[in-house]
């Protein structure tokens, strides 16, 4: 642990996507890189960063076979990061009790918990059910996604973790998601493919779509066009009105960059697909991923407009490259977004934001609908 009157408790993270890490900021006090502000940040072999402006240096090493290890020194503190135990370096970041962390496409980067599994996979285990080669792809605190073959196609298996097997409401709301996905038909969300249960483990399986989350994307390339981060931002309201004609009207509940994947080749008229419908992962999220998500949502009362809200702070990462929790302040009697803060924005950008995270949902837009028609005024 470290010990700074400049350093949250939290105050940062490292987190694996697929086979690189990534650093996310969470403090109050902000994380920098080469003298700047970073919400997030690809990790690099050597790379030192800051925990608050005056707070002590990191420095990571990135290695395949040596253990982890801390170094300290006057004023940087060393990490070698070894890709075999590379998940307890969360214990130095986040965590006192040393747990793990990784990325699901269930839920989101969190830490894992012991517990007595009923169903356990061993890990040279190549066959679930009907499905064969076998690997894992992701994992996280309430779900994990294996990836796997059946009839020469390659799907998604996600399942929940052995610590909420016995948890009656993670149990019924991933019973609901898979019934609600098995009725959905649309070109922009991956098509229900299975459901099925191993002694009572439950298995959801869909379509794998291949390609990078607009996350990973805004990561690499930086931040995004604005005409591209519209015409991104209007298929999702096509995909949210489909999805809120439904009877009854269903909700994503957990719309954000990294829920967004842009296909990596065409298989429809959609370049992105929206995939991790959120009632599951909603029961467990961290700082960073709430800013995404309206306050009613927030309070367990999401409704069709939480939807519309989580646009507004999508498009505002992707047009800054940075996180939406950054940009929240006290205005009058509310705690909110607040896009006035992100610089270089044309007042007419500012003013659809606003109305999109207004904190009271008869305030916003009241459709998927209007939202796209005044994105459409923009461009």
């Amino acid at each position: 642990m470290l010990y700074s009157a400049v350093v949250s408790r939290y105050h940062a993270e490292i987190r694996q996507i697929n086979s690189s890490w990534e650093l996310v900021s969470l403090g109050a006090n902000g994380t920098y890189f080469e003298g700047k502000r970073i919400s997030q940040l690809s990790v690099r072999d050597g790379m030192i960063f800051r925990l608050a402006r005056s707070g002590p240096n990191l420095q990571i090493h990135l290695s395949h076979s040596d253990p982890l290890s801390v170094k300290r020194s006057l004023d940087t503190t060393s990490v070698d990061l070894s890709f075999q135990e590379a998940d307890k370096i969360q214990s130095m970041l986040k965590s006192p009790t040393g747990a793990s962390t990784s990325k699901t496409t269930m839920d989101s980067h969190s830490v894992l918990s012991q517990s007595n599994p009923v169903w356990i996979r061993e890990s040279d285990d190549s066959t679930i059910g009907q499905y064969h080669s076998i690997e894992l792809f992701s994992q996280g605190k309430v779900g994990i996604t294996y990836v796997g073959q059946r009839s020469g196609e390659t799907v998604l298996l996600k399942t929940l973790n052995p610590s909420w097997i016995n948890h009656p409401q993670a149990i019924s709301l991933f019973e609901r998601q898979a019934k609600m996905l098995r009725q959905l038909n649309h070109p922009g969300i991956p098509r229900w493919r299975d459901f099925f249960r191993i002694d009572g483990q439950p298995f959801l399986v869909t379509e794998m779509i291949a390609g990078k989350t607009l996350f990973e994307f805004t990561l690499d390339r930086g931040k995004v066009d604005l005409k591209q981060a519209i015409a991104w931002m209007l298929e999702v309201c096509e995909i949210l009105s489909y999805l809120h004609a439904q009877l009854p009207p269903v909700l994503h509940q957990d719309i954000r960059p990294q829920n967004l994947i842009h296909r990596a080749y065409s298989t429809s008229s959609y370049q992105l697909a929206l995939v991790d419908f959120g009632s599951v992962r909603g029961l467990d999220l961290d700082e960073v991923s709430a800013a995404y998500l309206a306050p009613e949502q927030r309070n367990g009362q999401a409704t069709f407009l939480s939807d519309l809200y989580a646009i507004g702070t999508t498009l505002a990462f992707l047009i800054s490259g940075q996180q939406p929790h950054l940009f929240y302040r006290q205005w009058q009697q509310d705690y909110r977004f607040s896009p006035d803060l992100i610089p270089g924005l044309l007042p007419e950008l500012v003013e659809v934001l606003y109305q999109l995270t207004e904190p009271n949902p008869n305030d916003r837009y009241q459709s998927a609908r209007e939202v796209g028609a005044a994105l459409r005024s923009l461009i």
